[in-house]
């Protein structure tokens, strides 16, 4: 599997012969609640996995598992991560 990656500021990185493949990523946008009249912060957290290595992957999921509940406690208790 080839991989190409586009930075911000436009340069592409290219990884080639890749094996296995796990990416998480988390946005933030800002969106206006009609009942409240007011703007929210509505965070999406997304995950795709590609790969032969299924015990790595495994590996991957758990621990992005364990920092989805991190960041969830952290906002339940009032947190602003």
């Amino acid at each position: 599997m080839k991989l190409t990656v586009e930075k911000d500021n436009g340069e592409t990185e290219v990884f080639q012969n890749i094996a296995d493949l796990y990416i998480a990523y988390q946005q933030e946008d800002t969106v206006f609640v009609k009942d409240i009249q007011r703007f929210s912060t509505r965070v999406t957290v997304r995950s795709h996995s590609w790969g032969a290595n299924v015990r790595e992957l495994v590996k991957e999921v758990q621990q992005s598992l364990v920092e989805l509940q991190d960041f969830l406690r952290g906002q339940r208790n009032g947190g602003s991560s």
